[in-house]
């Protein structure tokens, strides 16, 4: 029965603690689980509404060329492009680099990092480019491709713009003879029976908001949640912009922009909303180097506080942690360390590393389930600081600071070895 209970406790233990750095390992893969569900989800949409979206799409064009006076822009490559790039810097936070324990050295492949950096940066500023292009050839009044050739413009009295009288105004149409005194508007509308989308900001807004999330799983979660807002403002107004024409085609038969002027549909007020957002975000994410830095400048005191060397250090677990920060331990000689571990069914143990990093493990204690005690016998070590940790539970961890029994400040660190964070 006490072999139920205890093995049930190391289960709960395990969900209710788990180790996080194996957790991480998959978050890759639980992103490409929902990438995968989401394009289930969307066939599925699309086959379950089929029949009512089938007679919306308009059949092809003889010779596959838009009507006389109708620019479309060509086609793009960068939507294809740019996942690759951030591909990469996701991979560069899978691989990477490792030492002989399978410890990781460096939090991203510096090589895959710096190629998806480059590759993302490169199709970002192809994309702006491009879109920028058509942007500015919008004023002719069509958008001219960035690669193909843009159908010429009708010629003779095809060529003329007519104004056709309509809700809040009047509306241009190409291909129909104009009054001699009629003035070409600044944005002309489609033929009869072709209609497009207005111009929209959101296929722009929505990747920076993807991105800062990207840099906040690499560098800050507070840039993960700048992000996250970032995206629900876009993803919202994209949201509103696609609702609005998807109503006015079951009203009219084609979907109604809001506007078909590019200033217009260009949300000034977002961007200061988005760079505001992103500053903050960094300003969050920066304060606490900002902080070390201030520190740092803080004039350190000429003389340390004498440490004093407990005759046998003793340590505790409790709640998944340790009772101590610092363990001070006498330097030169082996000495025994108590180990209490009040954690109910929960194994630890207590093990010495020479830093953080966890380059040498000089000491590794038996693996105790609590609740119950051991005595470690451990070797000498030479004065400095060292690192301590359960490696069980590596996220219980503290700074071993090894002193002569005579007192004094702490040495200075034993060669090889570097102080713990």
């Amino acid at each position: 029965m006490n072999d139920l209970i205890t093995g049930f406790f190391q289960f709960l233990s395990q969900l209710i603690l788990p180790n996080w750095s194996d957790l991480i390992l998959l978050v890759p893969w639980v992103l490409v689980a929902i990438l995968l569900a989401a394009l289930l989800g969307i066939a599925y949409a699309w086959v379950r509404t089929m029949s009512r979206t089938a007679s919306r799409v308009p059949r092809p064009l003889a010779g596959g060329a838009p009507p006389a006076g109708i620019h479309l822009p060509g086609p793009s490559r960068w939507p294809f492009v740019a996942p690759i790039g951030a591909a990469l810097l996701l991979f560069s936070l899978v691989l990477a680099p490792q030492d002989a324990s399978g410890h990781a050295t460096a939090p991203v492949n510096i090589q895959l990092f710096a190629l998806g950096l480059v590759v993302i940066l490169v199709a970002i500023g192809g994309w702006l480019w491009d879109a920028m292009r058509e942007w500015r050839a919008t004023d002719q009044p069509h958008a001219v491709p960035a690669h193909g050739t843009a159908a010429a413009l009708p010629a003779g009295a095809n060529a003329t713009v007519a104004m056709i009288p309509a809700a809040g105004g009047q509306v241009a149409r190409w291909g129909q003879a104009a009054p001699p005194a009629a003035a070409a508007p600044e944005y002309p509308e489609p033929p009869p029976g072709v209609h497009m989308p207005g111009p929209s900001p959101w296929p722009f807004f929505v990747p920076i908001a993807a991105t800062v999330v990207l840099y906040g799983v690499i560098f800050s979660a507070v840039l993960i949640v700048g992000g996250l807002i970032l995206a629900v403002i876009a993803v919202t107004g994209w949201y509103l912009d696609a609702g609005h024409e998807y109503f006015s085609t079951e009203e009219v038969g084609h979907a109604v922009p809001l506007t078909r002027d590019p200033a217009k549909a260009w949300p000034r007020r977002l961007v200061r909303v988005y760079g505001a957002v992103i500053a903050i975000s960094l300003a969050i994410a920066l304060a606490p180097l900002g902080l070390s830095w201030l520190n740092s400048l803080t004039p350190v005191a000429a003389t340390a506080k004498p440490v004093t060397v407990p005759a046998q250090p003793t340590i505790s677990a409790k709640g998944v942690k340790f009772d101590l920060p610092t363990l001070v331990v006498p330097a030169g000689r082996p000495f025994d360390l108590v180990f209490n571990n009040n954690d109910a069914g929960i194994p630890h143990n207590v093990a010495i590393a020479d830093s953080s990093a966890l380059g040498t493990i000089l000491f590794a204690g038996d693996k105790i389930t609590g609740v119950t005690s051991i005595t470690y016998h451990v070797p000498a070590l030479q004065p400095g600081s060292y690192y301590f940790l359960c490696q069980v539970h590596p996220n219980m961890n503290g700074t071993v600071q090894v002193v002569p029994e005579a007192g004094g400040g702490a040495a200075s660190p034993a060669p090889g070895t570097s102080p713990a964070p």
